[in-house]
């Protein structure tokens, strides 16, 4: 029970990847804020899980793009576990899935709405939960980026690459900013995780698409969630500004 006492906000978490971490965190004894934008009943749900496994839990609604409803999420938080130690910014746009654009059929506001709602909601999550961590002298900020940040993959949106490549590059220089204080900041960059977002594949697309990853196998959402686990561990004390690829080898630096 190594987070036994710990309090953690994922966002977005009412998805897939989101409700695996929260729920691995619990397994380790951490209370958990679930954040969710629409999917209320989903997110009772991933509640009602981290309660039977013994560690508490809490659904809180807010948009990450709004400052004003991060102040919300975080201000329920404190009041309801009195402090924060762990967030995890997993929050982002949830498109069509494949629908990959190529830059001249991407809108001026669907450029906007990418770039807010992965780069920004970190931004202002990141900017609220600080001062709390910062006064204890501890805290583990963990941002979810992507393999097409790095790789710049056909299939991705140029827009989706643009916001999942800033996010690294706000990580590095927030790690470098407030490593004084004790708070550690890393990235995890998932490949392709099976999730409901890749199953709209049909079965020979999906096939072409894993026999290019070297390790020939989707991605398991446990898997990035112990990636994730890792990092806030006691274990990873000496890691920041770092980004943990976890994508089978479908591209390595």
């Amino acid at each position: 029970m190594e987070f036994e006492g710990k309090v953690a906000i994922i966002t977005g978490s009412s998805g897939d990847i989101g409700a695996g971490v929260a729920l691995m965190f619990a397994e380790q004894g951490a209370n958990v804020v679930i954040n969710y934008l629409s999917k209320k009943e989903k997110a009772e749900e991933i509640c009602s899980k981290i309660k039977n496994t013994g560690s508490k839990a809490l659904a809180i609604q807010a948009n990450v793009i709004e400052a004003a409803d991060v102040d919300n999420l975080i201000s329920k938080t404190i009041t309801e576990f009195g402090h924060i130690d762990i967030i995890v910014n997993n929050a982002g746009t949830r498109r069509k899935p494949g629908n990959h654009k190529y830059i001249l059929d991407v809108t001026e506001e669907e450029w906007d709405m990418e770039i807010d709602s992965h780069l920004k909601g970190t931004f202002n999550c990141c900017k609220k939960v600080l001062p709390g961590m910062i006064k204890r002298k501890f805290g583990r900020i963990i941002n979810i980026s992507s393999v097409v940040a790095k790789s710049g993959s056909s299939g991705a949106s140029v827009h989706y690459s643009a916001a999942k490549a800033g996010i690294i590059g706000f990580t590095k220089a927030l790690a470098t900013q407030v490593a004084m204080y004790g708070i550690t900041v890393n990235t995890v960059a998932p490949g392709i995780i099976d999730t409901e977002r890749v199953r709209w594949r049909t079965p020979k697309m999906m096939a072409d698409h894993v026999s290019k990853i070297p390790l020939g196998r989707l991605g398991k959402i446990e898997e990035v969630a112990a990636a994730i686990t890792f990092l806030v561990s006691e274990n990873a004390g000496y890691i920041t500004g770092a980004t943990i690829d976890v994508n089978g080898g479908i591209y390595m630096d």
